[in-house]
């Protein structure tokens, strides 16, 4: 019986789904999400996918054999601030710690810059006695009194998730675990999120606002994964599914119900993860991962085949330190919003029109032009092709949004407004580009450019040539370059223990007595998720700097070892990522060790992607007929060829202009570019710089 490997990712605009067979073929489903449920549109593409297939729902279900499924539900439910209603316990005397902000600011010389709504009002904080020291010493006792009086006052006022956040914890977390067993015996049905599990680390504010963040989050996640649980159970899915995760791994939904927090950056990581792996398999070790969908537009830089972890995660105003991929976002899709401001400029975005109703063009009741209104008038996208012909383009509704919101008040023609509409988009995705390139150190002309999402190759040569880089690859699931990616990430949960000390005399024996223990935690995780020993290894970092140095990096042990003579390796590493990510390094100073961390990983075979000989150049089979298309290089609206995007074998190449029509994607080849269809489908475009 053959088995399928299914990975779905839900965007503010489609539901993604991509299957690959036992032969590593891949097909490709969408459907509109529906931001009311997300379930619905997840379960209508596996009914897509089932019916493809020719199997009826049930059997499809039972015939998969890997499910993972990206969420935004913990995402949106921070960016509405629609998350449970929560309360915070903490040492008396602290409770404004989420409040202060570590006294930070964005912008130190704006005096009236808005702070984010408190997800946790100052009246549902509660202080309770209790004090241990900075080297775990119990200073004074918890009193239990106090938090059952705390635990019933946060009933009463509705509270349904509570998270626990006391001083030095993360050294001896005894009080935070006598806070969670009481809240466990005075209210059974609570969220309890302790900070001892969810970040066991040193700084209070970081502590505070991830607990609390997870804490807010992970009811409204849970209620959401539990019921999709049921739902897939019911319907014959006969194992657990997993859930992406911000760091790239995937984890289990059991385990994704009570830890939130972990999936608030995970939309795009899986896009990442994809593009490492497509570095791997292309030979190409400097990549600029890009995925344009219908909302956002996320940038990733993969660096020697690999991408950069950072614990400086901020979302929605609030600090969450748990390692995340370092991915830049803007808000920058096909559904992106175009308006003129009150200066009488042409603005795109961040404001998206979303699933519901969607650009003006797809006929459900939006008025105001979007990007993909603008596509469509500038002549890149086939209304009768868009999903294969599966959902029609309205021309006329999109000429109509762009002349009343743009054309007629900058008076001018409505081609002209579209051009403009694309050329500001293509502006702000470019600057992000150089976020994660120039603003970092790297040169993005010596990188190749991955063009993913749906939107993604219709604005890659324009972004290409903004940048400088001369090299453009689209997956051949670029659509779905996420949902794919999630079928290369592995199992992967991440721990952390505060343990300070001078590298040159660090006590040895203690660390690896603190590794040991972490690693046993992650290893039990990965086992209660059904991961075999043989398919689990660890990997090891700490958290560094120089002494007398605020903020530290993180540091891969190399090979592993920890001991007195592994130490002049360390610094060396050390030193080595300071260099790269400050430009300098101080190799006589001393260095100070902060953080242990562990990486557990539970492998996951990786999807086995089917290839095809390269044959000759000629694409004329492919050939479907023109359409006018606006190039300014060709003058304006020129006669374009278009080609089958699903009959190009590989070998064929295809000069601009042109535009490369496929179900869920167009290439948009611009006068001058040269595409080439390589023996995985992909596309690869070697960019005319100059036109």
């Amino acid at each position: 019986m053959s088995g399928y490997r299914v990975g779905i990712d839900i965007g503010g605009t489609f539901t993604d789904a991509v299957v690959v067979d036992d032969e590593g073929h891949i097909e490709i489903f969408k459907d509109p999400s529906t931001p009311h449920d997300p379930s619905i549109g997840l379960m209508n593409c596996i009914r897509k996918a089932a019916s493809f297939y020719g199997h009826p729902f049930g059997d499809f279900l039972g015939r998969i054999e890997i499910l993972v499924h990206g969420t935004t539900v913990a995402t949106n439910t921070m960016i509405q601030y629609k998350g449970a209603k929560t309360g915070l316990i903490t040492t008396k005397g602290f409770r404004d710690a989420l409040e202060m902000f570590r006294a930070h600011k964005n912008d130190i010389w704006n005096l009236s810059e808005a702070r984010p709504p408190m997800i946790v009002p100052r009246y549902l904080r509660v202080g309770v006695r209790e004090r241990i020291a900075w080297d775990g010493e119990v200073i004074e006792a918890l009193d239990e009194r106090e938090v059952r009086e705390a635990a019933r006052y946060l009933r009463d006022q509705g509270v349904i998730s509570v998270a626990a956040c006391t001083l030095f914890s993360y050294v001896n977390d005894t009080h935070e675990e006598q806070i969670g067993e009481i809240i466990r015996q005075e209210w059974p049905e609570a969220h309890v999120s302790l900070s001892s599990d969810v970040l066991r680390q040193i700084r209070e504010f970081e502590r505070t606002s991830t607990t609390v963040v997870n804490a807010y989050v992970s009811p409204v996640l849970g209620s959401y994964l539990a019921n999709l649980k049921a739902q897939l159970k019911e319907s014959g899915l006969p194992r657990d599914f997993l859930v992406t995760e911000s760091n790239g791994g995937v984890m289990s939904a059991d385990y994704a119900i009570g830890h939130g927090v972990t999936t608030l950056l995970s939309g795009p990581s899986a896009g990442a993860v994809g593009g490492r792996f497509f570095s791997e398999i292309l030979g190409i070790k400097d990549l600029i991962i890009t995925d344009m969908g219908g909302t956002s537009f996320d940038v990733t830089l993969i660096k020697d085949g690999d991408f950069s972890i950072t614990l400086d995660g901020w979302v929605s105003g609030y600090r969450i330190a748990i390692p995340s991929i370092d991915i830049h976002t803007v808000g920058a899709g096909g559904g992106s919003l175009a308006h003129i401001d009150e200066g009488g400029l042409l603005k795109v975005g961040p404001l998206s029109a979303g699933a519901v109703p969607g650009p003006a063009c797809y006929g459900r009741g939006g008025t105001r032009p979007a990007v993909t209104d603008a596509n469509l008038v500038l002549g890149y996208l086939n209304p009768d092709f868009f999903l294969g012909g599966e959902m029609r383009l309205d021309a006329r509704t999109a000429r109509e949004a762009i002349t009343r919101h743009i054309a007629e008040p900058l008076d001018i023609d409505v081609v002209k407004a579209a051009h403009g509409i694309f050329s500001v988009v293509n502006s702000n995705m470019a600057d992000a580009i150089r976020v994660v390139s120039l603003e970092r150190g790297h040169d993005p002309r010596e990188c190749a450019l991955v063009a993913a999402g749906g939107a993604g190759p219709v604005h890659a040569s324009m972004l290409a040539r903004e940048v400088g880089i001369g090299r453009i690859i689209v997956p051949m699931a670029a659509s779905v370059f996420c949902a794919l990616g999630m079928l290369e990430s592995d199992l992967k949960h991440d721990y952390v223990r505060t343990m300070k000390g001078v590298l040159s005399q660090l006590d040895w024996e203690t660390t690896r007595s603190l590794v040991d223990q972490l690693e046993t935690e992650g290893k039990r995780t990965l086992e209660d998720e059904g991961v075999p020993p043989e398919r689990i290894r660890m990997e090891r970092f700490m958290d560094m700097r120089y002494v007398g140095q605020h903020h530290e990096v993180t540091v891969g042990v190399p090979g592993g070892w920890l001991g007195p003579e592994a130490a002049p390796a360390i610094a060396e590493a050390f030193h080595q990522v300071h260099e790269r990510l400050y430009t300098y390094s101080e190799p006589g100073n001393e260095i100070e060790v902060v953080n242990l961390r562990v990486t557990a990983i539970g492998e996951v075979p990786k999807t086995p992607l089917a290839s095809a000989p390269e044959t000759g150049p000629d694409a004329s089979a492919s050939f479907k007929g023109r359409r006018d298309a606006y190039f300014v290089e060709a003058g304006g609206l020129v006669p374009t060829a278009l080609y089958d995007g699903h009959r190009l074998r590989p070998g064929n190449t295809v000069e601009g202009p042109a535009i490369i029509e496929m179900v869920t994607t167009s290439v948009v080849l611009f006068p001058k570019d040269v595409a080439r269809l390589d023996r995985y489908g992909n596309v690869l475009v070697e960019v005319a710089q100059n036109g």
